[in-house]
């Protein structure tokens, strides 16, 4: 379920770079309502990924930190790799989560490239 996941964010990071791309190149403003629809479902396929791989795990996931999940990702969930694997797995694990992220911004900007091209 997890890899699922992480290619429906990949796919969704390329879609907004091209709904950005196809934008910008004709000097149009994106919707309100599609950059509140889009960040509400990133917000929410990434809180699905940390349930998840909680549940995986067996890490007891604290208040805290699912709203941080959901509210600054960028820094709760390189926290949560770290604090959820075991000494020895944690710079890995993070290396993974940096790894995935530069994918993440790789697709986007792909994305973003072929939606200006779109005519």
């Amino acid at each position: 379920m997890k890899k699922k996941i992480e290619i429906f964010l990949l796919a969704l990071f390329a879609f907004m770079g091209l709904v950005s791309g196809f934008f910008d190149a004709r000097k149009l403003s994106e919707p309100a309502w599609w950059s509140l629809f889009s960040t509400f479902l990133v917000g929410i396929a990434i809180f699905y990924w940390y349930r998840v791989d909680s549940i995986q795990k067996e890490f007891k996931r604290s208040f805290i930190l699912s709203v941080g999940v959901v509210a600054v990702a960028p820094l709760a969930i390189p926290l949560y790799v770290f604090s959820s694997n075991e000494k020895g797995l944690r710079l890995r694990a993070l290396g993974r989560v940096l790894g995935y992220t530069c994918l993440l911004i790789l697709m986007g900007v792909v994305g973003g490239i072929v939606g200006s091209l779109i005519s």
